[in-house]
């Protein structure tokens, strides 16, 4: 510690131990002036000992409630280990943690809201224009994130631009951008095919080298279909091919194109000769033990798989990496969306959770946070306070590559209800049921009946 932050330190300690500051005041100059919040909260131990004193110079008291989603089986053992975190610095404020479902997940967080149940929610990206438009929802937080004294704060967020694009209100903190559809690669067998991890550069490669990978049926050179509710990954490969369900204007359908058509076609050949398993053969939870056990040179999911794969009893014994999709015929797209932190409208200690959500969003916590959970933090400071010793290996080393080519769901209200039904025609067609082309014309009919009506 330099001299001068020795003195401001000082000084500051002084002032708190004569009244003049209140402890917030003590721990947010703190953070301003660069100390992480656990060097905070230790210096704040030193000048005031013992738990009881502490006890009475916290300024911030009361229930916190949260209901949020099970990203591991150690979801709630996670946010305990930051809610002590955070009684290290205000020992008065009580913790409890909810999860819900994803598959009901907005149900039961309606439900929670109407009966002011919970006072700080997580939820994702596609939900965000539903919420923005909910009367007696979340809190509107622009003038908290917008405040001055916050900006040095706000600036350490990413894809606040994605967020700003839904409507005038802000309503949460940005803890992770998910990528809801990665290649989890066999390095081993990319390399004893003949390629290095640059095969995924180049379209026509890819498919080459997913070919020699494929083993008849003892190994499939691509997994895909198996994605936990189809999300994202048909969406990714259109986005990739300049579509979209509705243009730039949200005036009308942009998704039937022959380029969109091309694209799901090349995923049903993957299908058709043999080089992906058929639907059904594994699923979301069976498909990580196939990974493992080589009957999947690639595995296509959702980024959390990571973390699945270093939790099982028998790791993988191979060199694996997480790559991106190759470019498709218009660009290269990287599709997730940003997860967030939200506080009720009807939480009856809107300072207290705002002071939770800063804490539980900051680049600490974040790093921690995302690293155990598999996913990517929302922070520009998360790598440089943790992130890489927390998470696989695998992630952190794709990070950059990841968010190079980022795109999110398009600004509008019924992209979620939309996607899950356009990823569902997609796998007719994966199966043979339909064509490619009847799949992009029932997508084109989807986007009209409900973006429309």
């Amino acid at each position: 510690m330099s001299q001068s932050l020795d003195r401001r330190t000082a000084a500051l300690a002084d002032a708190f131990m004569a009244g003049q500051i209140t402890r917030r005041t003590f721990i947010s100059r703190m953070l301003a002036m660069g100390l992480t919040a656990s060097a905070a909260g230790a210096l704040l131990a030193s000048t005031i000992p013992g738990d009881s004193a502490l006890a009475r110079q916290s300024d911030l008291s009361g229930d916190m409630r949260f209901m949020i989603g099970p990203w591991t089986d150690q979801e709630v053992e996670h946010q305990q280990t930051i809610a002590a975190a955070f009684n290290k610095l205000h020992p008065n404020v009580n913790f409890s943690f909810k999860l819900f479902s994803w598959e009901t997940a907005t149900t039961e967080v309606n439900t929670s809201l109407a009966e002011n149940a919970h006072d700080i929610y997580y939820f994702g990206e596609g939900d965000y224009p539903l919420r923005e438009q909910q009367k007696d929802g979340f809190e509107d937080l622009t003038s908290r994130i917008n405040d001055p004294s916050f900006a040095d704060e706000k600036a350490k967020y990413l894809y606040w631009d994605r967020l700003q694009a839904y409507g005038p209100k802000l309503m949460g903190l940005p803890i992770c951008w998910h990528v809801e559809d990665a290649l989890f690669v066999n390095m081993d067998m990319v390399k004893a095919a003949g390629f290095d991890e640059t095969f995924v550069d180049d379209w026509n490669t890819f498919v080459d080298c997913v070919t020699k990978m494929t083993k008849g049926t003892d190994t499939y050179g691509l997994g895909i279909g198996m994605q936990l509710g189809g999300f994202g990954e048909w969406y990714q490969r259109a986005r990739a091919a300049g579509g979209r369900y509705l243009t730039e204007d949200l005036k009308q359908p942009a998704i039937n194109t022959p380029e969109v058509i091309e694209a799901t076609q090349q995923l049903v050949d993957f299908f058709t000769k043999g080089i992906a398993p058929p639907q059904g053969t594994y699923d979301y939870n069976t498909a990580p033990d196939a990974f493992i056990g080589g009957k999947l040179a690639i595995y296509s999911s959702d980024l959390t798989i990571a973390a699945v794969l270093l939790a099982k009893p028998e790791p993988p014994k191979f060199e694996w990496a997480v790559l991106p999709y190759p470019p498709g015929s218009k660009s290269r797209v990287n599709f997730n969306d940003i997860g967030l932190y939200a506080m009720s409208s009807k939480t009856p200690n809107k300072d207290l959770a705002w002071e939770v959500l800063k804490f539980w969003t900051n680049g600490e916590q974040g790093a921690y946070w995302t690293g155990v959970s598999g996913t990517y933090p929302a922070r520009m400071d998360a790598a440089e306070l943790g992130y890489d010793k927390n998470s696989a290996p695998q992630l952190a080393a794709s990070f950059d590559e990841f968010q190079k080519y980022s795109v999110g769901p398009e600004p509008f209200a019924q992209w979620g209800t939309i996607e899950g039904l356009a990823e569902a025609q997609a796998a007719r067609s994966y199966s043979g049921e339909i064509t490619a082309e009847d799949a992009v014309k029932n997508i084109e009919q989807i986007v009209q009946e409900n973006a429309f009506s």
